[in-house]
């Protein structure tokens, strides 16, 4: 095992040992000693520590030997961890056992796999090696993979294959994939276009709001404040729509029988391939600025398929009937064309109510800000300004966009009812259609509040494992009845047999 590793066997009746390649060794040095770095940076900036002074103390000679020895310890310490680290591949499992300072061993049933997907960062690429990310179809640990293995290329596109073919049932081989022709069309200017309007409405105002703050503050007051809403808007706004450029470049998605395959990626290379049976909901998302221009974005949860990244992607930003044509192509079973039910006129008094009851509280607030500042005065003309800014903010703004947000939930809200799946369409300013598999669903909650009890209404909250672990969707405001009829499905499904586990393994 030691040295270069070995060409992969084929999952077969045979059970062999792999390691890591031991260029995981060197990552995961450097990434120690970056991490080193930017804290000794970040405290000597802290507290004002003169490096040379320390030097002189020291001598260089000394500090070099000092780090030449914490080079060597970390090279030991992540060599043994290499080498104790072992994957056992069985014709049922895989087995990763660590023997370093604890003792664990983990075992994963292929027939658990939601996926074996596929990373290529730049040190993967200079190496020639391909990271293999296992993923359990559960919600345990969402966003990262159960066990990671990386292996030469070659090596790792043939042990992918193998696992593949027992996962999807079929033969997978990566020549094949990489010729197959996407199901869209998606240009890197579309990409850029994702994520600057795929973002929802409300991390998108965060975002230009600090942006502007910052820009206003240097501009016509004393600089003070501007720091931390750069901040704001780096972290809410600009990095993840970098992020998301880099992530989803040269974007590819296409479907051979039941499996899904998505590819993408600028420098660190992305390849996901999941069941069609494996996923629970299709999302179709509408944020208001890709409303504006006709544009929509197609997603997926599938359990066990997340990252850090979020839920599968199945089409970025595109018009909206590109994006239907699409999901009719790669998600047939869960799209139905039946009559669609929007919430009654009895839903208008109770959807409307709460934003009023919430404009009041929000006037109130901007009325005791008033009070309170002419009482203590200002200290100059800017602090009037700001202070009348925060009231109209309060008392005007804020209940206009929630009374205008309820006009428009109302119109906006479906409930669908189909032969395998259901759908809700939910949002005001975004719009997001859900359409969810029965068989999926884990608890249905139909409730109402004493302002929908009066009126016969209620909502339904929909509890389903998700992408990213547990997760409820609400819908709408509808005639109690019409919603139990939901629960009433998914029973009957288990009742007549139509609800088969066996289907989702």
């Amino acid at each position: 095992m030691d040295g270069e590793t070995p060409e992969a066997p084929r999952i077969g009746e045979e059970t062999f040992v792999l390691r890591n390649h031991p260029s995981v060794i060197f990552g995961n040095v450097v990434k120690t000693i970056v991490f080193f770095l930017l804290v000794i940076l970040v405290n000597s900036a802290n507290m004002d520590v003169d490096l040379s002074k320390g030097r002189e103390k020291l001598g260089d000679y000394r500090i070099i030997l000092i780090a030449v020895a914490i080079l060597i310890w970390l090279v030991i310490l992540f060599w043994r961890r290499w080498k104790l680290t072992t994957y056992t591949f069985s014709p049922t499992e895989l087995t990763v056992r660590r023997n370093t300072l604890y003792k664990k061993d983990v075992h994963i049933q292929y027939s658990r796999l939601a996926s074996v997907n596929v990373r290529r960062t730049v040190l993967n690429h200079v190496f020639g090696t391909t990271e293999l990310l296992f993923n359990v179809n559960s919600s345990v640990n969402f966003n990262a993979a159960e066990a990671r293995l990386v292996l030469k290329s070659p090596e790792a596109d043939k042990l992918r294959e193998s696992i593949s073919t027992r996962i999807f049932a079929r033969e997978m081989r990566m020549e094949e994939e990489e010729v197959k022709e996407t199901l869209v069309k998606v240009s890197n200017g579309d990409i850029i276009l994702h994520g600057l309007f795929g973002q929802p409405t409300a991390q998108s105002i965060v975002g230009i709001a600090s942006l502007v703050y910052s820009l206003a503050t240097i501009f016509f007051g004393d600089g003070t404040g501007v720091a931390p809403a750069l901040v704001l808007f780096v972290f809410s706004y600009a990095v993840p729509w970098v992020r998301t450029i880099m992530r989803y470049y040269n974007y590819r998605v296409y479907r051979v029988d039941d499996t899904i395959t998505v590819e993408s990626g600028l420098i660190n290379n992305y390849r996901s391939s999941f069941n069609i049976n494996k996923v629970n909901s299709v999302r179709i998302r509408q944020p208001l600025l890709a409303r504006f221009m006709g544009k929509a974005l197609l997603e997926a949860e599938v359990i066990g398929l997340a990252d850090s990244e979020g839920l599968p992607l199945l089409c970025p930003l595109k018009g909206k009937d590109i994006v239907m044509n699409l999901a009719h192509q790669l998600v047939p079973e869960f799209l139905f064309d039946v009559e669609h039910w929007g919430q009654p006129r009895k839903a208008l008094i109770p959807t409307v109510m709460y934003k009023v009851i919430l404009s009041c509280i929000f006037i109130g607030i901007g009325a005791f800000t008033l009070i309170t500042a002419e009482t203590a005065g200002y200290e100059d003309d800017v602090s009037r300004y700001l202070v009348y800014g925060l009231v109209i903010s309060l008392a005007a703004v804020i209940p206009t966009l929630l009374m205008i947000h309820g006009i428009l939930a109302h119109g906006n809200r479906e409930f669908i009812m189909g032969d395998d799946t259901f759908a809700f369409v939910i949002g005001a300013y975004d719009r997001e259609t859900d359409f969810i598999r029965y068989d999926k669903v884990q608890k249905t909650d139909v409730r109402n509040g004493p302002i929908q009890r009066r009126f016969g209404v209620a909502e339904c909250r929909v509890s389903m494992m998700s992408s990213s672990g547990a997760k409820v969707i609400s819908s709408g405001i509808f005639m109690r009845e019409d919603l139990e009829r939901i629960g009433d499905e998914i029973m009957s499904r288990i009742r007549d047999g139509r609800y088969d586990y066996r289907r989702y393994l």
